[in-house]
């Protein structure tokens, strides 16, 4: 609070504290004249009104702390303390909670002055339209998902923009990657690992042990699920916080950094394999050649594990070119069919409505019509079972589908652009990045590329938000060293 008192809008601050210091009596006075109140409803009002205090001081000293609570609470808290809102509204959680609070605070400090928000770039200009393309066709189509269209479009879009005008110095990122990547490298697979073996005394959360979505229970087989409940979306993780604390941990000098990056780089392939996903595993082969191809220091690193796998799959080649998951098998016909299929079905569904499409989440309810339609595929007949009453599992596909052209268009181009920024940042010298930082961004970005088009990403928030989070350094790095350059002289006809 110290570092504002000296600007204009400084009472501003001192009221919101107020503000929130007010709730939490209000609240004790309620509980004490109305005791009809739950003791357990009191606890928790006073505990989220007094944690707001605490958070509002602390964001307003660094929102770089925020950003990062607010990943832990979306890793461990996203299923506990869930309050369940009537209607279509989104569920109320910590994780969301925190987001808003982000926000109210990096809103406040711009409205009194005490930060100045970058310059947008084209690629806010796409989530611009894409958001709104999504919302148009929600509200004329008649089905409202709100909450899956915050996981997957609206959080990960504004979270970019946080990342971009929060992190401003090298010792900011480089404490964010120690205190995020590091630790989450080693739960990761760990749990990975525990969840495989049934070593459930070392499994947390420890709803994974009984996992329970919307009423309905979640089984994957053989397939370890992880914190996330799913195998693409913890693999994905896993994989791309491995290349994150590879690259912080390389910046430590000593012994224990390097003890520590050897025992990630022998557990992240076993967690991966344990995913028994083939999304998962070519994710982590595309992350580990953009390190190989770009990378210096972690080029080793990264030949090995590839080299390895190479060898490991040609030991194990019998049993790869079977249909059992558990040995290692990835000819699981039914599911290529299946992805086929329903690849087809879009493309049918796409030239009837190739404009605003069929509705968003609405694949599932016009699907079975087209996909009865579908005789064979390039891997030979299809049963007719195959591909009925399943979702698509592709983000391109989905949007081109369920929101036409008007919301595909601007999905490309907001990759497009976005992958160019991070393509130049590279040879740009910036005060929060250096070029190491930016390959394995890079890596991250190959990941999450690589899984989007083998599964349907908008379920899962964190899958969504860690790279628009590392794309949002680069780039807010990128634009100050572009507006700090000088400005080229305005050249006349003659010259």
């Amino acid at each position: 609070m110290q570092s504002y008192a000296g600007s204009a809008g400084n009472w501003k601050y001192h009221l919101t504290v107020a503000v929130l210091v007010c709730m939490t009596v209000f609240i004790l006075l309620l509980s004490v004249h109305n005791s009809t109140v739950d003791n357990k409803t009191i606890f928790y009002a006073v505990l989220v009104s007094n944690v707001m205090l605490v958070a509002y001081l602390a964001l307003l000293k660094e929102i770089s702390l925020g950003i990062l609570v607010y990943l832990y609470s979306l890793t461990f808290l996203n299923y506990y303390w869930r309050f369940v809102l009537p209607g279509r509204w989104p569920d109320v959680d910590l994780p969301r909670l925190m987001f808003v609070f982000i926000w109210f605070v990096i809103l406040l400090e711009t409205l009194v002055g005490g930060r100045k928000l970058l310059p947008r770039i084209r690629s806010e200009y796409a989530m611009v339209a894409l958001l709104i393309s999504i919302v148009a066709v929600m509200l004329t189509k008649g089905k409202l998902e709100i909450r899956q269209f915050l996981n997957g479009y609206a959080v990960p879009f504004a979270m970019f923009i946080c990342a971009k005008n929060a992190f401003t110095t090298k010792k900011q990122v480089d404490r964010f990657l120690l205190w995020f990547a590091v630790p989450l490298s080693i739960y990761f697979p760990l749990n990975h690992i525990f969840e495989h073996y049934r070593l459930t005394q070392f499994i947390f959360p420890r709803y994974i042990l009984s996992p329970v979505i919307a009423g309905i229970e979640v089984k994957w087989g053989a397939r370890a699920m992880g914190v996330f409940l799913h195998p693409v979306a913890t693999g994905t993780a896993i994989v791309s916080v491995y290349v994150l604390s590879m690259y912080r941990l390389s910046l430590i000098r000593g012994t224990w950094p390097k003890l520590l990056r050897t025992f990630i780089t022998l557990v992240t392939p076993a967690a991966v394999f344990f995913s028994y996903t083939r999304a998962v595993y070519l994710g982590f082969f595309g992350a580990l050649a953009v390190l190989f191809v770009f990378s210096r220091r972690q080029r080793l690193a990264g030949l090995v594990i590839l080299i390895a796998m190479v060898l490991g799959v040609l030991a194990n080649w019998s049993n790869v070119t079977t249909s059992e998951r558990s040995s290692g098998g990835m000819a699981t016909e039914e599911t290529a069919v299946a992805r086929l299929v329903l690849a087809e079905v879009s493309m049918k569904m796409f030239m009837d409505r190739p404009f605003v499409g069929v509705g968003f989440t609405r694949f599932q309810e016009f699907s079975p019509a087209y996909a009865r339609t579908v005789r064979s595929t390039i891997l030979g007949y299809k049963e007719a079972w195959i591909a009925q009453n399943v979702n698509q599992h592709n983000q391109l596909l989905t949007i081109l589908t369920e929101i036409g052209l008007i919301g595909f268009i601007p999905l490309i181009i907001l990759y497009f652009t976005l992958g160019r920024v991070l393509f130049k940042a590279r040879n740009v010298d910036a005060d929060n990045y250096d070029r190491e930082l930016v390959v394995a961004v890079w890596g991250v970005w190959a990941v999450y590329m690589i899984n989007i088009l083998f599964v349907e990403p908008r379920f899962f928030e964190f899958m969504n938000v860690l790279p628009y989070i590392m794309a949002g350094i680069i780039v807010g790095g990128y634009q100050r060293a572009k507006l700090r350059r000088p400005s080229a002289p305005v050249l006349d006809e003659r010259s």
